[in-house]
């Protein structure tokens, strides 16, 4: 990472409070809690909460005059956020709900800044996988160890058969697996949160993300897409266009595909040849 990073001040804070955040979870995680739910199939904690307030509370202080999109906000004030444009953090306190109640960590702790709609900084901290990720679009993508900071690139398979997919433990998809099918690929990867999901791209674990459905949300992928892009991932919908963060709009609704570039393009294809062959 030999050019300056353009985000060092919001890249500290962001890794400060996730840090924290991760901390104060994991405390949670190891004593019995109680769950609520905000939905069907859509649980939430203590941790949950408290994480949330602890993150929002460090970025309104570090930088005022910034929008925050937060998961545990109220629906209406976060979508007012998000639809604001300009500089915009996005807050998923804790990625995976699902996963922490389960107990099978598979959860993390996300902070996003997007500028200008588009993703600029992401960080993750996974407490039960001891992992921390960084990445800036136009600077570089690295996790950080305890030996210190390791470089993240990503790179395709030699053939498209090859390579492994990361795919939605709760939400399986069809369209997922029939791409798959169509191309060879039979190695999958079943993960509960959608940053650790991208995550594992990003790290080299697997090749790719496909999702299809309605489920992440913008919160989901302003953190993990700007360290997919920084590590050399495309990150699109399914049809090839960029995601958005200047919208009221939560839900990223029209797929998600990671990948090294030209494996993302025969994706997308195997997508689309399936839809017309319905």
């Amino acid at each position: 990472m030999a050019n300056p990073n353009p985000l060092s001040r919001e890249t500290a804070v962001a890794l400060d409070a996730a840090r924290a955040a991760s901390a104060l979870i994991e405390r949670i995680y190891e004593t019995p809690f109680e769950v609520e739910w905000k939905g069907k199939g859509d649980p939430v904690t203590v941790a949950d909460r408290s994480a949330n307030e602890l993150l929002v509370a460090a970025l309104a202080a570090a930088f005022p005059d910034d929008h925050i999109c937060a998961e545990e906000a109220d629906a209406a004030v976060a979508a007012s956020a998000s639809a604001k444009g300009g500089r915009c953090w996005f807050v998923d306190p804790l990625d995976g709900t699902r996963e922490f109640v389960d107990r099978n960590g598979e959860f993390c702790v996300m902070v996003g800044l997007a500028v200008g709609g588009e993703a600029r900084l992401g960080v993750i901290v996974a407490p039960a996988w001891r992992r921390t990720l960084v990445g800036v679009v136009g600077h570089g993508a690295w996790e950080i160890t305890d030996a210190g900071e390791r470089a993240l690139t990503v790179s395709p398979p030699s053939q498209v058969s090859q390579a492994s997919l990361a795919v939605s433990r709760s939400h399986p998809h069809p369209r997922v697996a029939s791409m798959a099918a169509r191309l060879g690929i039979t190695a999958m990867r079943p993960c509960g949160s959608v940053g650790l999901k991208v995550a594992l791209v990003a790290t080299g674990a697997v090749s790719a993300y496909v999702h299809m459905g309605r489920g992440p949300k913008l919160w989901d992928g302003c953190a993990p897409e700007a360290i997919a892009r920084a590590a050399g991932a495309e990150v699109t919908d399914a049809a090839g266009r960029g995601l958005r963060y200047d919208t009221s709009e939560l839900a990223l609704s029209e797929g998600i595909v990671v990948a090294p570039a030209g494996l993302a393009a025969t994706l997308r294809e195997a997508l689309a040849a399936d839809e017309r062959a319905r």
